[in-house]
C-alpha cells in the first residue's frame, strides 16, 4: 500500500534527489567582477572588489548543502518552512561561508569570528551586523539589511550606502591612524555577502607604512549614510583580534632589476590571510607617482606550486617620491608550506588607451613577469 507524501516529504525527497545528483568536486563560481584601482598622487590601491577569481575547487559536502539549498530556494522548489529548516544546517545562514573567501570561511569553521548581531533602524530599514573577524591584518564585517520597502531592495546592498565612516574608540580612523603629515588614508571597501541583502565590509591598517596600528581590541563604530533617510545607521561593534601566535618574518631579502630595485620586507601568516610588504625603489631622480606603468604586482605560491587568491593591497609613496611600500592580502594556506614563491609581475596597457588592460583569451589582463625579482622564502616557524 502507497502512502501518500506530504509536502514537506516531497521536498526532502526532491533536495535530497538534488545533492545526489551533484558532482561531489564542486566548483566555487568564478566571480566575475571589476577589478577596483583608486590611484593617488602618494597612496595606491587595488582591492579585490570585484575582481575576477580564480577556480577554488573544494570537496566539501556543506558546500554541496549550501549551493544546493540557494538553488532549490531560488527556484521556488520548497516552501517557507523547509527553507527555515534548512537554515539551521551549521554554516547555512552564514555570510562568511558563503561569500567565497577562503579566509573567511575558515574563520566561521574554526570559530575564529564574532557574532554580535547589533543592528540600527530608520524608515522600515534594518542593518544589521552578524559577524566580524580581525586577525590582525584586515578587519571583515558582514553587514545585512532587512526591509519589506521596495525603495530600499532595488539595488544592491553596497550600492544603498552613500559612504562608511570608520572610528576607533572614538576617534575617526583617518586622523589617528595614517601616516603623519600626509595625504594618506585608510580606505574601506566591500566585498560581496551570500546574497544581495549582503555584504562584506573590510579594510586594513597602515602599520607597514608608517601608520599607527589597529590595537588588539577596540571599539568599531560604523556610521552609514542612506539615501532618502535623514540620520545615517550607526552601529558600534565590540572587535577583537581572533587570532593568536600569528607568524611573522622580516626577510628583508633584496633584487634588482635594471632601474628597479626590491625588497621582501615581511611575511605574515594568519589562519584568516597571508600579507606581505614589499618596497619598490626607483632612481633618485624618479617619482612612483609617474611611473605607474611600472606599478607592480605579486602572486604567491607554495612549495607544491598552489597559487593563492588574491584579496587586496594598499601601497603608499612618502612625499611622493621614489619608494613605494605596499601591503599585499592573499587567502591563507591551507596547510603550512616549506617555502613560499613570490613571483612579481606587472599587468599590460593598451597601446592606445593607457587607462584600459590588454586582455588575454581567458579575459583576464596579460602580464608580463619579472624573473629576476622572484623570491623564494623558507617557512621556519
Amino acid at each position: 500500500m502507497n502512502i501518500p507524501l506530504k509536502p514537506e516529504d516531497k521536498e526532502i525527497e526532491h533536495l535530497q534527489k538534488l545533492i545526489r545528483d551533484t558532482p561531489l568536486q564542486v566548483d566555487l563560481i568564478d566571480r566575475t567582477m571589476e577589478r577596483f584601482e583608486k590611484v593617488g598622487t602618494r597612496r595606491y590601491k587595488r582591492s579585490n572588489i570585484r575582481p575576477k577569481r580564480t577556480r577554488n575547487t573544494i570537496i566539501v559536502t556543506s558546500i554541496m548543502l549550501a549551493m544546493t539549498f540557494m538553488l532549490v530556494v531560488g527556484t521556488g522548489f520548497i516552501s517557507p518552512t523547509m527553507a527555515a529548516s534548512l537554515k539551521q544546517i551549521p554554516g547555512m545562514n552564514s555570510i562568511f561561508q558563503l561569500a567565497g573567501d577562503l579566509g573567511l570561511q575558515t574563520a566561521d569553521e574554526k570559530g575564529l569570528l564574532s557574532k554580535p548581531n547589533l543592528s540600527d533602524t530608520h524608515d522600515g530599514l534594518t542593518l544589521s551586523v552578524p559577524e566580524v573577524i580581525f586577525d590582525g591584518t584586515r578587519v571583515s564585517i558582514a553587514l545585512e539589511r532587512k526591509t519589506s520597502d521596495k525603495r530600499f531592495l532595488n539595488t544592491e546592498l553596497p550600492l544603498l550606502l552613500d559612504d562608511l565612516i570608520l572610528s576607533i574608540n572614538g576617534e575617526e580612523i583617518n586622523s589617528s591612524y595614517v601616516p603623519t603629515n600626509t595625504s594618506s588614508s585608510i580606505d574601506s571597501y566591500t566585498i560581496p555577502g551570500k546574497n544581495s541583502n549582503s555584504t562584506i565590509i573590510q579594510f586594513s591598517d597602515l602599520r607597514n607604512q608608517g601608520g599607527k596600528p589597529f590595537p588588539d581590541k577596540f571599539d568599531l563604530t560604523i556610521s552609514m549614510p542612506v539615501s532618502g533617510i535623514k540620520q545615517p545607521f550607526k552601529i558600534e561593534i565590540p572587535v577583537e583580534k581572533n587570532t593568536k601566535k600569528n607568524l611573522v618574518f622580516t626577510p628583508s631579502l633584496k633584487r634588482e632589476y635594471k632601474n628597479i630595485d626590491y625588497t621582501l620586507e615581511k611575511v605574515e601568516l594568519t589562519p584568516i590571510t597571508t600579507s606581505i610588504t614589499t618596497r619598490i625603489k626607483l632612481p633618485a631622480n624618479s617619482k612612483i607617482s609617474s611611473s605607474l606603468p611600472l606599478f607592480l604586482s605579486y602572486e604567491i605560491y607554495d612549495d607544491k606550486g598552489k597559487q593563492l587568491n588574491f584579496i587586496s593591497n594598499n601601497g603608499w609613496s612618502a612625499t611622493d617620491g621614489n619608494v613605494l611600500i605596499n601591503d599585499s592580502r592573499f587567502e591563507p594556506f591551507l596547510s603550512l608550506p616549506k617555502e613560499i614563491t613570490i613571483k612579481v609581475y606587472k599587468s599590460i596597457l593598451k597601446k592606445g588607451d593607457r587607462s584600459k588592460f590588454e586582455l588575454g583569451k581567458d579575459g583576464n589582463p596579460k602580464k608580463e613577469y619579472f624573473p629576476d625579482l622572484e623570491i623564494t622564502y623558507p617557512i621556519n616557524p
